[in-house]
């Protein structure tokens, strides 16, 4: 048997333990955004003292926008669309 649970770290640069897997994070309750009603998982840095959502990992990060369309886009530049064809077609 594999384990195939990821190892969670801090993605917060000005952290001290800023991608340490020494470093203990604990879910922190969920949260929803105005353009995507599906629920996003807050995190708990205890080396840091500070919350980050599950898009701290990603480039989603700060990003306002569904994961619907996060997928759409991805999907559509996998088949080699550019950004400017996607925005045309969304």
């Amino acid at each position: 048997m594999q384990n195939t649970a990821l190892t969670l770290f801090c993605p917060g640069k000005s952290c001290k333990c800023y991608q340490s897997t020494e470093n203990k994070i604990t879910k922190d309750g969920v949260y929803i955004t105005k353009s995507d009603f599906e629920p996003r998982q807050m995190f708990y840095c205890n080396g840091g003292k500070h919350r980050f959502s599950e898009t701290g990992y990603s480039d989603l990060f700060g990003k306002h926008g569904s994961f619907k369309e996060y997928e759409q886009t991805a999907k559509l530049n996998s088949y080699g669309l550019g950004t400017n064809a996607i925005a045309d077609v969304l």
